[in-house]
């Protein structure tokens, strides 16, 4: 179990790194780019350090026990990323989800849509908040343990 959380902190630390990144680089405001490359990276990380924590333990557990240390990895790690995301967004850089909805106004602008489209896109942003957001990433990493651990535990674990 120690290795579990061992790598839990180490998401949560890359992804508070990468939070705090995204902003000053100005990438919060490209959409596309931006969001895709952050969503990507942190698939990416949250796949490697569960398959780091899922190699650590996998000569005394079984298929079984792989899957309940993969949901753990995602249960610790979503909680602290969760932390990490709601005081980047609400303390650090409380302008950011403002500034991504400016960009995301401007995008919509120029697809075509309709006005009162981009309106009701606008407004359901607009009205997400950090906690949203936070939420989000919790659920993300939830589920993108559960989903590669069912893999990963495959080839990582007691024969």
């Amino acid at each position: 179990m120690g290795a579990v959380v061992k790598w839990s902190v180490i998401l949560a630390a890359i992804v508070a790194v990468l939070n705090v990144i995204w902003p000053i680089a100005g990438l919060h405001t490209s959409i596309v780019v931006g969001g895709i490359l952050f969503i990507v990276l942190a698939i990416a990380l949250n796949v490697w350090t569960l398959f780091m924590a899922l190699k650590a333990t996998a000569s005394g557990n079984g298929y079984g026990a792989q899957l309940l240390n993969a949901l753990m990895f995602g249960l610790v790690a979503g909680v602290l990323v969760f932390a990490g995301s709601w005081v980047v967004l609400t303390y650090i850089f409380p302008d950011s989800i403002g500034e991504s909805t400016a960009a995301m106004r401007d995008l919509l602008q120029g697809s075509g849509l309709p006005q009162d489209q981009i309106d009701a896109q606008v407004a359901a942003l607009e009205a997400s908040g950090p906690m949203h957001h936070a939420r989000s990433s919790a659920i993300g990493t939830l589920v993108t343990s559960l989903i590669s651990g069912a893999i990963i535990a495959i080839f990582k674990r007691r024969r």
